[in-house]
């Protein structure tokens, strides 16, 4: 540790050991530049049981210094000698924390085995029961936040509501709009010859209401959301993470579930549903365009052939699905921005993450909707 560096650059003395008996005496300048080769292969042979490493006639020490003063001590330590050092208190503190990074040891380095099939699949199982249970805790959170919303001592931040309601939801419209729009005029275009041969023209009606409304329109529009926006909202809470903005908000008192998460989940809550009616829309009028020049259907027959042939229920399923796409989707994307580390390739990581389990979830949960609404008879 310097003391003095012009001093130090004018004096020339070198590190200096002389050994007595039990007692190994260090002095002069115990830095990179002073010591010398002869010091540093210095054999020292003791057979004492307690030997005392005096340091304390040391000038000058930096890391380099103590460095060979631990692997000193370590010498000795292989023979099970009890050693004592003795140091000054400025030194004392630069010898410590040298002392407490870890040797590297070329001879305990073995390269990891491949793991078996089994220890893959308990790895995978372990991971998998480990992000359940994650977020199970995360959905408990939500839930005890949403039951507690309008509490006095915990504020709703109705900002953070309306920005997700208008980066999800409004900014969300056209793509949505146009991607269904297209998907109802390729359902109309592919099935189209399939009725013309069976002579069932009108029947695309029916098949466009239930496909549509009830499967395809609200699971393209959550998978879009998903994407779009969900990725948005991990990259962004990930940002914060990183930055130790959340640590902040934590010290002012503030409650990230409150301040980032719970105004997401309920922004895209709103915003999905919504969506989807535009989406559902937007999807049956590329069919209905579409379907006069290919089968003959007038734009009058196919609105009255939705209204008589196709089920509100089908619409309102549909709707139902969005409300838990939604959570899912704002659930798992703050979740993984959470789990970022401190560093910008985690954030990628978690981004992409939250995109395919957030895809993964939608569509077992839409899996799950259809098994459920089959054994009650929902048609």
């Amino acid at each position: 540790m310097y003391k003095n560096k012009s001093t130090l650059l004018e004096s020339n003395e070198l590190a200096k050991i002389s050994v007595n008996d039990n007692v190994i005496q260090l002095s002069g300048n115990w830095v990179w530049s002073s010591l010398a080769e002869d010091v540093l292969n210095l054999e020292i042979k003791s057979s004492a049981s307690n030997i005392l490493i005096d340091a304390s006639k040391i000038t000058y020490l930096d890391t380099t210094g103590a460095y060979f003063i631990k692997a000193l001590r370590d010498k000795f330590d292989k023979n099970s000698t009890k050693i004592e050092i003795k140091l000054n208190p400025d030194e004392a503190k630069l010898f410590d924390l040298v002392s407490d990074i870890e040797h590297y040891d070329e001879d305990k380095v073995h390269p990891n085995d491949p793991l078996t099939f089994t220890q893959v699949c308990a790895e995978g199982f372990n991971n998998f029961v480990q992000l359940f249970a994650n977020m199970l805790a995360m959905f408990g959170q939500i839930c005890y936040s949403l039951v507690t919303i309008f509490k006095k001592d915990s504020p709703v931040y109705f900002g953070a509501i309306a920005s997700t309601i208008s980066t999800a939801g409004i900014g969300g419209i056209l793509i949505t709009s146009t991607l269904c729009f297209l998907i109802g005029v390729n359902l109309t275009y592919q099935m189209a010859p399939q009725f013309v041969t069976y002579g069932a023209n009108v029947y695309v009606v029916n098949f466009l209401g239930i496909s549509l409304l009830r499967e395809v329109t609200p699971l393209l529009t959550a998978v879009i959301v998903a994407g779009r926006s969900g990725s948005a909202i991990a990259a962004y809470i990930g940002t914060m993470k990183v930055q130790e903005e959340i640590d902040a908000l934590k010290t002012m008192g503030v409650s990230p579930m409150r301040y980032l998460i719970l105004p997401r989940v309920i922004g895209l809550i709103l915003s999905l549903p919504i969506l989807t009616m535009i989406a559902d829309v937007a999807s049956m009028f590329g069919g209905m365009i579409f379907a006069g020049p290919l089968l003959g259907i007038e734009p009058g027959l196919f609105i009255e052939r939705v209204q008589t042939a196709v089920s509100i229920n089908n619409f309102w399923v549909g709707i139902l699905k969005s409300f838990f796409f939604a959570g899912i989707i704002g659930m798992v994307s703050c979740y993984c921005g959470l789990q970022v580390k401190s560093n910008a390739d985690s954030i990628g990581v978690q981004t992409t993450r939250s995109v395919v389990l957030s895809i993964c979830l939608i569509i077992f949960i839409d899996a799950l909707f259809a098994i459920v609404l089959k054994m009650l008879g929902v048609n």
